[in-house]
């Protein structure tokens, strides 16, 4: 009974994660067969985890084979592939009895393994027609996609054990230390490499649509890879050594807007910065902040009228700022950054801080939902306290409160 339960979250992982159903059927697509699945092998267990079956093979998420009846035990006890273009003409196995049981010609099946060493199970396809799957483009792009199989089963396991810290820490990006190494990286851009080598390669062979679906998957990769640097950075605001110095703070505006010359072009927008304060900070995160908030500003502009940014600051008491959280009796300078973008609805003004949070599902493709989290971040480094306040179609403002 207990390996169910086991069996059950690995099927639920691999359900959660949002690439399967197009590595699936990029498989299936560039290998020309039928069937595709994602399956959990254990010793003495198969079973379907994701599945795109076209032929029908009559196989569902969650439906199990004998182990035995299976060319992915002899993968996982070999910890090595097996790819077949034909089994009737093919020298090893044109009698093997499994070929025969389930009726295909062409057959591959990768192994799946985790970080740790550990084999959860197989990328595999198969088709009742023979097929030329024993290439190395093909085989090279299994190999790609068991490895960002592996990074989410990680990633995922990685989350599950650090979700009571996380929530205590205000999802601080301890879960996410791991991908500042480069090996998690790499399956991403093989996936650009490799998907441009097979959209250049059959380019005359592609159908328009196909084209734009290749366009589609390397759009998705090239997004993946934005999210992995601004959680980077997100974590280096916390990791790194903050190195303080008197710094003016227009100098470090101009810089992020340089950084931004080209989105500040091509959406006509125009920053207006006033005198700003000289205070004792870190100079890259505070660049990082306001990079991060005229971005925000990019991303939500309204339809209606031209994006203005403007920048201000002001220095006093706590006590003569309209702000309870600050401390009365310490000077602060007060920094703010207002756009007359789409706004947001005030309800969300704390809410808007929270990692990975957008305020709408149709934000997806403007926002990775770090930027703010980046920004309250830094804010913090700082001793300081930060404040969003937002009219519907009318404007978005922030207060930075940084003690002087």
């Amino acid at each position: 009974m207990e390996i169910v339960g086991v069996l059950q979250k690995d099927i639920e992982d691999i359900q959660s994660i949002s690439i399967v159903p197009t590595i699936l059927d990029v498989v299936c697509r560039a290998t020309g067969m039928g069937f595709a699945a994602i399956a959990r092998v254990t010793e003495e267990t198969w079973v379907t985890c994701g599945v795109l079956d076209a032929i029908p093979f009559g196989l569902s998420v969650g439906d199990e084979l004998e182990i035995e009846t299976t060319f992915c035990k002899q993968v996982r006890e070999s910890d090595r592939l097996v790819v077949i273009d034909h089994v009737d003409t093919d020298k090893v196995y044109h009698n093997h009895p499994i070929p025969q049981q389930y009726g295909f010609q062409s057959y591959i099946s990768v192994p799946i393994v985790r970080k740790n060493g550990e084999f959860f199970g197989t990328l595999c396809a198969l088709d009742p027609k023979p097929n030329k799957v024993n290439t190395p483009e093909i085989v090279a792009m299994f190999s790609m996609f068991t490895e960002l199989i592996a990074f989410h089963l990680d990633a995922i396991e990685t989350m599950r054990r650090q979700d009571t810290a996380l929530k205590k820490k205000d999802m601080e990006l301890a879960t996410y230390d791991f991908i500042s190494s480069h090996d998690l990286q790499e399956p991403l851009r093989k996936i650009q490499i490799l998907t441009s080598a097979l959209e250049k390669k059959e380019d005359k062979n592609l159908s328009e649509k196909g084209k734009k679906y290749f366009k589609s998957i390397k759009k998705a990769a090239t997004r993946m890879r934005i999210i992995l640097n601004d959680l980077l950075t997100y974590s280096e605001t916390e990791f790194t050594p903050k190195n303080f110095k008197e710094q003016d703070l227009k100098v470090l505006v101009e810089r992020a807007k340089i950084r931004l010359e080209q989105q500040f072009r091509k959406s006509n927008a125009t920053l207006k910065v006033d005198d700003l304060c000289k205070l004792n900070i870190v100079p890259i995160q505070i660049e990082q902040l306001f990079y991060n908030l005229f971005t925000n500003s990019l991303n939500f502009k309204s339809d209606k009228r031209p994006l203005t940014i403007e920048v201000s600051s002001v220095q006093g008491l706590g006590s003569t700022f309209d702000f309870q959280n600050l401390d009365a009796k310490v000077m602060y300078c007060e920094i703010t950054v207002k756009d007359n973008g789409i706004g947001f609805d005030p309800q969300y003004s704390e809410k808007i801080f929270d990692i990975f949070q957008r305020l709408r599902t149709e934000d997806s493709d403007k926002s990775t939902g770090i930027g703010l989290s980046i920004v309250k971040r830094i804010v913090e480094n700082h001793s300081g306290k930060i404040r969003a306040i937002g009219k519907p179609d009318d404007s978005a403002t922030f207060k930075i409160y940084l003690p002087s």
